[in-house]
């Protein structure tokens, strides 16, 4: 619990430090992380979705365990990691952790009206790579895989700005995955069989590599 205090604390130094909303007064529970963080795999996804986290706040037990538990890419996420014996029990439950999730960038936004240029995700970059930094310290990653094309741009940035931390790996985002469709050549719908089992095994080997 003292590793989540302090970087809690750390958020709330840059949300004063850059005059930020301050996000613990609506959503307490919203800690940024999950997980044991002396996992050797980190996950890294972008930032918290503000439409999520409003879904989430409509239960009535509010706690830790409803980040990354809300959207059909949240569920895929959670079972991956279970599959790939990175968590014992149910997918959903906040037990038998042996990895570590977090995000890039702490701050709630809602996805589809975020800026996502190179200057904005160098401007998070440099307001979030405090607390990155305080739980790599806190921790013990072997490597931190990142969600999706935003989070590894902004962990570059953050890495050309001093961070120091292990080697990174970048996988899908889960919710590319499981709510937009497939760009490039395949073209395949969003939540395809092959996938699913493609974003799975990226997780499975990565698990095979580094645990």
């Amino acid at each position: 619990m003292s590793d989540i205090r302090e970087i809690i604390q750390e958020q709330q130094d840059a949300i004063k430090a850059h005059g930020l909303c301050d996000w613990f007064e609506k959503y307490p529970w919203l800690t940024g992380s999950i997980g044991d963080i002396h996992a050797p795999v980190w996950f890294l996804a972008e930032n918290p979705s503000l439409s999520q986290l409003d879904k989430q706040a409509m239960k009535p037990d509010l706690n830790e365990n409803l980040q990354w538990n809300a959207s059909e890419g949240d569920h895929l996420l959670r079972e991956a990691i279970t599959e790939a014996g990175l968590k014992a029990g149910d997918p959903k439950k906040d037990e038998g952790w042996t990895c570590y999730i977090s995000n890039v960038d702490k701050g709630p936004d809602i996805a589809g009206k975020r800026r996502r240029d190179t200057i904005f995700l160098k401007c998070r970059a440099a307001m979030w790579i405090p607390v990155l930094q305080k739980q790599v310290d806190l921790g013990s990653p072997k490597i931190l895989v990142t969600l999706g094309n935003n989070a590894d741009e902004i962990l570059r940035h953050m890495r050309r700005l001093g961070l120091r931390a292990p080697g990174s790996e970048k996988i899908h985002h889960y919710s590319y995955i499981m709510m937009r469709p497939e760009s490039g050549g395949k073209r395949r719908p969003r939540g395809h069989p092959e996938r699913i089992k493609e974003f799975k095994d990226s997780i499975a080997d990565i698990a095979k590599r580094c645990v």
